[in-house]
């Protein structure tokens, strides 16, 4: 079934399954969508406000677009999504244990994220920005991090050896974070 232009909040009863269903430029409020099985959906230029989506299947899930505002998505693996088009903005969300495996997000938005022990692996982020994110035990490794933005955001540790850092953009506190593997001590 195809969904295009619609407002689809907890009391509208018109997606019967989640799975392989067509949405462009919908917007999705206040839905509790947490475990629900998306496999092999498409969400064209679409918003997820104030959605749980903890959990979530993305299988084969195209995602072209998509910005999800103050959302719960831990546990999620956008590794699985159909990588065609892929682009996302999460603005004032939970992105918590999610993995990122082989996506292109580049130029990207993460603002005001918790994105605390997640998983960037093997992804091109070139001038993704990461505006105040906790990204507290969060794994990058093999990325293309080139003119990427992580100047207010905190807790950071990655090992500038595993990542192409030409240009990205570091605070002076996240300079620890980026030392970590050489086991030096930092005062200020």
């Amino acid at each position: 079934m195809e969904f295009y232009d619609q407002i689809i909040g907890p009391a509208d009863e018109v997606v019967a399954t989640w799975q392989d269903q067509s949405f462009e430029q919908c917007t999705f409020k206040k839905l509790d969508l947490a475990r629900v099985s998306l496999a092999g959906s498409s969400f064209v230029d679409c918003r997820f406000e104030d959605c749980n989506l903890t959990g979530v299947v993305v299988k084969n899930t195209r995602l072209y677009d998509v910005s999800f505002i103050n959302c719960k998505l831990p546990h999620v693996d956008f590794g699985v999504c159909d990588p065609f088009g892929f682009h996302i903005t999460c603005q004032d969300c939970r992105l918590d244990y999610v993995v990122f495996l082989n996506r292109k997000l580049k130029k990207a938005l993460f603002a005001d994220c918790s994105i605390k022990e997640a998983f960037f692996l093997q992804c091109d982020l070139t001038g993704t920005a990461f505006r105040n994110c906790n990204l507290e035990l969060t794994r990058f490794e093999g990325n293309n991090l080139t003119q990427a933005d992580f100047a207010t955001s905190y807790n950071l540790v990655l090992n500038p050896d595993d990542n192409t850092l030409k240009k990205a953009r570091f605070s002076l506190y996240s300079l620890p974070g980026l030392l970590t593997k050489y086991d030096l001590v930092v005062v200020s």
